[in-house]
């Protein structure tokens, strides 16, 4: 697990232990004790497991007398209906946990899993599967995490990874070719990617040596026109971006592209149906 990743699970397990104030569990209080229990991890839908190694880390940032036993990888597919794993301590330390550990687990499983439906109609080819910055906010390396356990490749982590130039910042510097213009006086051309909305600006950007052209909402064959015009200069990578889902990847991953970015694999992937039960 790298820095990045354990920084982000600090600050929310923060907040999460924060808003669900549970070291004033008045419930817990009333009815639990420190007799040790078990608890199984159940998926209730298929989908992929991940945020295993998230789990064991906050629990023994908890308390290291609380053991987990994971029976899958992570990042394996699991079936409805399967216990994943057993965690066994305190039991009223398991119980305030919880909603805690489900609401991690959940959500990074379900962006793994929405995240290898797009990958397996990628894996044959070329194109790689590009997250974007539409993240949950305080979650971007968690986020991150659970795509690359899905299958996909992290884009930029924040605006200093790597230069892209988009619709806002070409308004502002008074134009698409004004904007290319300053680039390359400033010797950073080859570094950049940008951000095109019609042929007639894929037209204008190949003519730079940019580094990656990034085709945004761009009809089907429209992608094909500029992949055309792109593939003239080997030099420039091709990205398609916007409006892409399961149906329409289908088409996109046949044609002769670098990557394809989707923000949905993080702003709309649902979260998986898992719980946690107590044994008996």
């Amino acid at each position: 697990m790298d820095a990045s990743l354990k920084k982000n699970i600090n600050q929310i397990l923060k907040i999460s232990i924060n808003e669900d104030k549970i070291n004033s569990d008045i419930t817990g209080k009333l009815l639990l004790s420190s007799k040790t229990i078990s608890s199984e991890i159940k998926f209730k839908q298929g989908g992929i497991i991940c945020g295993s190694n998230i789990i064991d880390y906050i629990l023994n940032s908890i308390n290291k007398r609380i053991k987990s036993k994971w029976f899958f990888k992570e990042g394996a597919w699991v079936k409805k209906d399967t216990v994943v794993g057993v965690i066994t301590g305190p039991e009223k330390i398991i119980i305030k946990l919880e909603r805690i550990l489900l609401n991690f687990l959940q959500r990074t499983s379900g962006i793994a899993t929405l995240t290898s439906l797009f990958n397996k109609h990628l894996k044959a080819t070329k194109v790689k599967l590009l997250d974007t910055r539409k993240t949950t906010p305080g979650w971007r390396a968690i986020e991150k995490y659970a795509v690359r356990v899905g299958g996909g490749t992290n884009h930029r982590l924040n605006l200093n990874d790597a230069y892209l130039v988009k619709d806002n910042h070409i308004k502002i510097c008074g134009g698409l070719k004004k904007a290319l213009n300053i680039i390359a006086v400033k010797n950073k051309i080859e570094l950049v990617e940008v951000e095109v909305k019609n042929i007639s600006e894929v037209k204008m950007v190949s003519k730079f040596n940019v580094k990656r052209i990034m085709l945004d909402n761009f009809k089907l064959n429209n992608i094909k026109k500029s992949i055309e015009i792109i593939r003239k200069n080997p030099n420039i990578e091709i990205e398609v971006s916007g409006g892409v889902n399961l149906k329409k990847i289908k088409f996109i991953s046949k044609l002769d592209i670098d990557f394809v970015s989707i923000g949905a694999l993080t702003h709309s992937s649902p979260s998986l149906d898992i719980s946690l039960n107590v044994l008996k």
